[in-house]
């Protein structure tokens, strides 16, 4: 206790000449404790309110879709598959992003993008070694989709003007006539080759095997991200050229095994027992 008196005696307050002086001091120190708690408190609840509020915007708008279903008369499965989809797409809570960020100046809207993007951005090979200002005015340009089990995402055949990121989820990856190619995971890209050639059709099938997050890029913004001379250019142009042959041989191949003759016997008629 005597150690603690002479600490308090060596002290700097204690060396103030008033008594009274001290005692505002403390006074204004105890003040400031108090507003910066209360500050906290007022923005926690702040943040505990609009939490709330969101997630009433949420219930809203399922109260809205389940309305809708009822109204349309949709059957069972497609109105658990429509509620499924806004579950994933808003996890629970709503708002209008649209709305946030444009309030936004330019440079923290594009730091945003690159900040929700990242895990995209770590995982797709061909973003790696892009300079900032490309990537940036890539990331930009994305347009975010989810898609539910077993929905297709492209069909073959169809014209194409847009590739796909995968940001998480797993596709298939199918032939024209069927044949399942291969699997593609968080990280990969798929119909690239729409973006090099005007009006092209499709070569194959990406269907969602489960929930699937992914970024389109239109083609038309591409083309202004990027010069027809860069080097990503030509590495996604590589990329869509083996793949196109990959899928032509892997089709074919298909074809031939269809085309084969029936393994089926042929059964022939056998001739009947005459009873005596």
């Amino acid at each position: 206790m005597l150690s603690h008196e002479k600490e308090c005696e060596d002290c700097w307050m204690m060396k103030l000449e008033d008594s009274t002086l001290r005692l505002k001091f403390k006074n204004a120190v105890f003040n400031v404790l108090e507003n910066i708690l209360a500050s906290g408190y007022v923005l926690f609840s702040r943040i505990k309110a609009e939490s709330k509020a969101s997630e009433l915007k949420f219930q809203e708008l399922i109260d809205q879709v389940k309305a809708y279903t009822r109204q349309k008369q949709l059957l069972p499965h497609m109105k658990k598959r429509l509620l499924a989809y806004y579950h994933y797409r808003f996890k629970n809570t709503y708002f209008r992003s649209k709305r946030i960020l444009a309030e936004l100046t330019e440079p923290l809207r594009e730091e945003i993008a690159l900040q929700s993007s990242r895990r995209l951005i770590e995982n797709v090979a061909i973003f790696k070694n892009l300079p900032k200002n490309v990537l940036q005015s890539i990331v930009k340009n994305l347009k975010f989709e989810l898609y539910l089990p077993n929905e297709v995402i492209i069909k073959a055949g169809t014209q194409g003007d847009c590739m796909f990121f995968l940001s998480s989820g797993t596709v298939a990856v199918l032939t024209p006539t069927g044949k399942e190619m291969c699997h593609l995971n968080d990280g990969a890209h798929f119909g690239e080759i729409a973006l090099l050639v005007a009006d092209q059709r499709r070569v194959a099938s990406v269907i969602a095997i489960d929930v699937c997050e992914v970024y389109r890029l239109d083609r038309k913004d591409f083309r202004q991200c990027i010069d027809v001379n860069s080097e990503l250019f030509a590495e996604i142009e590589l990329i869509a050229t083996e793949r196109v042959e990959k899928t032509v041989r892997v089709e074919e191949q298909h074809k031939r095994f269809l085309m084969r003759p029936s393994r089926v016997p042929n059964l022939r008629s056998r001739p009947t027992k005459t009873r005596v």
